[in-house]
Order: structure tokens, then C-alpha cells, then sequence
């Protein structure tokens, strides 16, 4: 089975001192890899949006494919 590892998925504790910026909120370094850690530790919630979005992206697939073989050659 193969698996998906794309750089898109990388996060740093740069991402949460920036988002905590954005959110007038100061951090230390140590904060914010406590942060980061702590937003992946329990996924289910991302892995629950990653499981819809997948399933949005075979519905758009199977659309597509489906137009394909109705295209007259």
C-alpha cells in the first residue's frame, strides 16, 4: 500500500509563532513547539477533514472520468 508524505503537510513551530502574531499573542519557542505538538497529538478532527476532502476529491474523479467516456470519439 503505498503512502502519502508531501512537504505540504510539514508544520514548525515557526507556523504557530506566526499564526500567534497574527493573534496578538506572544509565545516563546518552547510554547509553541508545546502547541504544535499538542494540535497533532489528537488528530482525529484533522484526519476527519482530510477523510471528507478525499472523499470530495473521488466524487470530482469519478465526475470527471464519467464525462470522459460520455465525450463522443
Amino acid at each position: 500500500m503505498k503512502y502519502y508524505n508531501g512537504n505540504e503537510l510539514k508544520w514548525s513551530a515557526e507556523d504557530i509563532l506566526i499564526r500567534a502574531t497574527d493573534l496578538d499573542i506572544e509565545l516563546t519557542e518552547e510554547e509553541a513547539e508545546n502547541i504544535l505538538t499538542a494540535t497533532f497529538k489528537d488528530n482525529e478532527y484533522i484526519m476527519e477533514m482530510i477523510g471528507e476532502v478525499i472523499c470530495g476529491t473521488i466524487l470530482k474523479y469519478n465526475d470527471e472520468q464519467r464525462q470522459n467516456n460520455q465525450r463522443p470519439s
